[in-house]
């Protein structure tokens, strides 16, 4: 509905719509508050949407908040090997020695340990500390408690020569980019802490083995970032008509019911305010509607917010819609992913229409079918799932793989992703995992590797496979991941396999591996001999000689393991990105005869593109004005990134990288 607005300088009958984004261009709307100037009303203009689509919210109205945002912080890394310290700009210094007041180091402080007494100055100076820039993307519509990963770099012009070792101390992220002391107060939305993970490899494409070049001033926090304060969502309708609000209130409310033990509502009235323009003439606000996550959805906020935007306002006649759908999925399959979400949306009325395309000639018509069924819980679409999973293209076996991942109990599902564990393709065969792990299955064990199972260093993970690998994560929680010990698996002779080898991947003998500058060398002479090992610790350094198990699973174990008194077990307290080097290098020398893996690295591409869409509309909280003086971080563009199969859709999970495959002969020890 229109509304009239006479303002100075406007013509007298000229109509003006409802802005999509008033709210926001005149913050602080709300059900009361003192009356302010307008300055301008602006009209929006007309959704161009497929009348397939007219109906539903998102055809009506806008959601802010929903937007992947930059948040950014200036740190401290401690516990480093000397590789910090240094001269300190002084805006960054006058920064970090406020935090460090809020940490209790400084005069009168009551910080212990090694930096008991330390002033400001000595302890930024320390060999051990540097300062670093945090940042982070923030995925939309994170609720409160959202784990996410953060990126760490050294401060430009800093003569720091490595993070490895380091952890974060908390610290507050704000929205947009780092600055210093003096600089504007956006909003903080989220805190990061946690060991620092150095990247121990290359990216594909930046040399071949010999010329690994590792950047060790860059690293990351695996899930250490958590989002405390989290943007608030709201529906800002095109309409300023009262009854239509109340009906798009009462459809989310009705489509995502709160579960028991949850106050409030899905959507909530915001109300109207009455402002007064130049001439004292009254305009109206549209009514906004505000937004919260429902718990069922607080893991998977963008499916949350996908369902709602195809949510239909008005609930009637739900299976005359469903058929629509249907009927427009075989005629506009461009339009496919769009219409499997009204699918979904609509509720499980549309499972009776769906079940008719389960076998549907046309891959994206036939795939959006079958994931609004996956997504219902139809059980009719496994066997499409799992004939899909075997012979369709890579990027749309890859679909298949999570949508039966997700069903519930059905041994045919993990029968299907045990086989796939085993295919040629390296990204189907960690999707198979991942689908296994993630049911629960037996052929997955795992366990936590570090003094705190809560808090682990790593997750440590074998599959029962026929070709081995190594696979490690560089997202999400750390999780090392070996295949293989399938009956025919080649890490023994056969004849020399036995039942109780099955799932353990062991080590080539004879072989030799040395890293780090001779600091790390394992070898042994024959295939009956033992496996040596001898390493020299950065710290102090200390030299541990000592033979040690060819179990590839309890050798990583080992280089991990911290002894304690209460767990006394010997071990060398390498810590997630050192062990992850240390298997790249015996991949690589042959040290283990299996393909060594990793996600493609996604961190860097993700938090510049963040940091493009990221609007810092927010004010100063404070009285401070940004000057000159002041200094702004802001991210750096990532490096291209290298594409192993083009046949992956970019929204698929990150890519598989093989980064060393088994060599045809090891190298022998010197004494042999």
């Amino acid at each position: 509905m229109l509304i009239a607005a006479r303002t100075e300088g406007l013509k007298a009958g000229f109509r003006v719509g409802c802005c999509v984004g008033l709210s926001v261009l005149l913050p602080g709307a709300g059900c009361s508050g003192p009356q302010r100037e307008v300055k301008q009303v602006v009209a929006a203009p007309l959704r161009d949407v497929p009348d397939v689509y007219r109906g539903t919210i998102g055809a009506e109205a806008s959601i802010n908040g929903t937007e992947p945002q930059l948040v950014s912080g200036l740190g401290l890394v401690v516990n480093l090997n000397g590789t910090g310290g240094g001269e300190i700009r002084p805006d960054v210094f006058t920064t970090m020695e406020r935090e460090l007041a809020r940490n209790g180091v400084g005069r009168g402080g009551n910080a212990g340990g090694a930096i008991a007494g330390m002033s400001p100055q000595e302890f930024l100076r320390s060999p051990n500390v540097a300062v670093v820039i945090v940042e982070a993307r923030i995925p939309p519509g994170a609720p409160e408690g959202t784990v996410f990963d953060v990126a760490v770099r050294i401060l430009p012009g800093s003569t720091v020569t490595s993070l490895e070792g380091g952890t974060l101390w908390t610290t507050d992220l704000r929205l947009g980019p780092a600055t210093t002391f003096g600089g504007y107060k956006t909003r903080k939305l989220a805190e990061a802490k946690g060991p620092i993970y150095v990247n121990p490899f290359t990216e594909p494409g930046t040399g071949g083995p010999s010329e690994v070049a590792v950047t060790r001033t860059t690293g990351r926090v695996l899930g250490g970032g958590r989002v405390t304060d989290p943007l608030k969502m709201e529906l800002v309708l095109d309409s300023d008509s009262h009854s239509r609000a109340r009906s798009v209130i009462a459809s989310v409310n009705s489509r995502f019911p709160r579960d028991p033990g949850e106050t409030g509502l899905t959507a909530r009235g915001r109300g109207n305010e009455t402002l007064k323009t130049p001439n004292a003439e009254e305009v109206v606000m549209s009514q906004s509607v505000a937004i919260s996550i429902p718990k069922a959805y607080k893991d998977s906020p963008a499916d949350f917010l996908q369902l709602l935007r195809y949510t239909r306002v008005d609930q009637g006649y739900p299976q005359e819609f469903a058929r629509r759908y249907v009927e427009e999925l075989k005629g506009k399959p461009a339009m496919s992913e769009s219409l499997s979400w009204c699918l979904k949306a609509i509720g499980k009325t549309s499972v009776p229409f769906l079940s008719s395309m389960y076998e549907y000639p046309e891959y994206l018509p036939r795939m959006a079918a079958l994931d609004a069924g996956a997504f219902h819980g139809d059980p009719r679409v496994v066997p499409h799932l799992i004939d899909m999973a075997k012979t369709a293209p890579s990027a749309v076996r890859m679909q298949a793989i999570r949508l039966m991942s997700k069903m519930p109990g059905n041994p045919s599902i993990n029968l299907a992703l045990r086989e796939l564990v085993d295919a040629p393709e390296l990204e189907i065969r960690v999707a198979a995992y991942e689908g296994l792990r993630e049911r629960n299955d037996p052929l997955v064990s795992s366990r936590p590797i570090g003094i705190d199972p809560n808090n682990p260093k790593f997750i440590l993970e074998t599959v029962v496979a026929e070709e081995p690998m190594v696979y490690v994560t560089q997202q999400g929680k750390p999780r090392i991941v070996i295949f293989g010990g399938g009956i025919g698996t080649g890490t023994a002779p056969s004849s020399s396999r036995s039942q109780r080898d099955v799932g353990i991947v062991r080590m080539t003998k004879p072989s030799l591996v040395t890293a780090w500058g001779d600091r790390f060398i394992l070898s042994s002479d024959c295939s009956e001999c033992e496996v040596r090992l001898l390493y020299r610790s950065v710290k102090g350094g200390k030299s541990v000689t000592s033979k040690v198990s060819d179990d590839l699973a309890e050798f990583v174990t080992y280089l991990a393991q911290k002894p304690t008194p209460e767990e006394p077990a010997p071990g060398l307290d390498l810590s997630y990105s050192e062990v992850v080097g240390l298997l790249y290098e015996m991949s690589r020398q042959s040290g283990v005869a299996a393909t060594f893996a990793t996600e493609q690295d996604r961190l860097r591409a993700e938090i510049y593109e963040a940091s493009q869409a990221t609007a810092l509309n927010d004010r100063p909280e404070d009285s401070e004005t940004q000057g000159e003086s002041v200094t702004v971080f802001k991210p750096t563009a990532p490096s291209p990134l290298t594409a192993v199969d083009n046949s992956t859709s970019a929204t698929d999970k990150p890519r598989i990288v093989p980064l060393a495959k088994p060599a045809g002969k090891p190298k022998k020890p010197a004494a042999e």
